[in-house]
């Protein structure tokens, strides 16, 4: 049975659209500890069936989000690993372990990439920047606090806006800051240095998947030859990728779109609202992780080295 608190936290992800995979995870994953918390069972085999189908259910949130279902199947992999020796009340604490434990490493390695990208960035820099990335963010305000004067042009991010979020966060923070439409990107390219975006997911082969319009984005910085960055921690490249499995790109309401008024007086109409991306490895020049900064060709020796995370789990 799902947990009527994991059922809450995909239904308020999905009506309010939580900004960037990394928020996502944590709320997820706090999800699934509360729900390990509350358990009555007493069967460690109904225990671990009970969280497996809460994991299951958390993923269906984002299917395009690596770092949500990597953190979950590495909860899952370290619970199972120690019922072989813990009883139902001791796998609780277990459940909690491995959650907190996954979400520290995670906001470690946001501060670590903040700390490698900012290093790329030099002072007088202008960087145009697409939807709304944690590592993104973290970059910018480490190469503030550095005192590095930057000028940010943010794209709004239609449909859903998210890059209003981020240009309140990088104002606040002291940056120069331009919202622009989304549309107005090439007249602007001539204006920008760098393009850093952040991703939902990195596959194998160093493509990467992110808010809709990042190809395009890519696409014209490649043509113009203004240098296109990708802020990633190693816990959004996809293992399956590695195996020939593509990323699910996810179509969100189209009503964000077109209103649901609006549209019923239109009947042929239809409107498609596909909420991600991908972005080919030839647009993109380098992936910074926590690990250091990578060309994308270099995203299979990451995929490989995650040994832990190419464990088949039913997500």
């Amino acid at each position: 049975m799902i947990d009527s608190e994991v059922r809450a936290v995909v239904d308020d992800v999905r009506i309010r659209q939580m900004r960037g995979g990394t928020i996502v995870t944590h709320a997820a994953l706090s999800a699934l500890r509360s729900a390990a918390l509350k358990s009555t069972t007493q069967s460690k085999q109904d225990f671990l069936k009970e969280l497996e189908e809460n994991a299951k259910y958390l993923a269906t949130i984002r299917t395009a989000s690596v770092p949500l279902a990597n953190g979950l199947r590495l909860v899952l992999t370290d619970v199972q690993a120690a019922a072989k020796q813990l009883d139902t009340q001791a796998l609780k604490q277990s459940v909690v372990d491995a959650t907190e434990g996954f979400e520290r490493r995670l906001d470690e390695s946001i501060e670590t990439i903040a700390e490698i990208g900012a290093r790329r960035l030099k002072d007088g820099d202008v960087i145009l920047t697409h939807s709304y990335s944690s590592s993104v963010i973290a970059i910018l305000k480490r190469a503030h606090q550095q005192h590095r004067q930057l000028k940010v042009f943010v794209t709004e991010t239609r449909p859903e806006l998210e890059g209003h979020d981020v240009a309140r966060e990088l104002t606040s923070l002291g940056i120069e800051t331009t919202l622009i439409i989304d549309s107005a990107v090439s007249h602007f390219m001539k204006d920008s240095d760098k393009i850093l975006v952040g991703a939902e997911a990195v596959a194998a082969n160093g493509a990467i998947v992110n808010k809709i319009g990042t190809a395009t984005i890519a696409a014209v910085a490649h043509e113009a030859r203004v240098r296109v960055f990708v802020a990633a921690s190693t816990y959004k490249f996809s293992p399956e990728t590695m195996f020939g499995e593509l990323i699910e790109i996810e179509e969100r309401d189209p009503s964000f779109v077109l209103g649901d008024a609006e549209t019923r007086q239109l009947p042929r109409l239809t409107v498609r609202n596909p909420a991600f991306d991908v972005t080919s490895p030839e647009s993109i020049d380098l992936i910074i992780t926590e690990r250091g900064v990578i060309p994308p060709q270099a995203a299979i020796m990451i995929v490989r080295e995650t040994r832990k995370l190419q464990t088949p789990l039913p997500l």
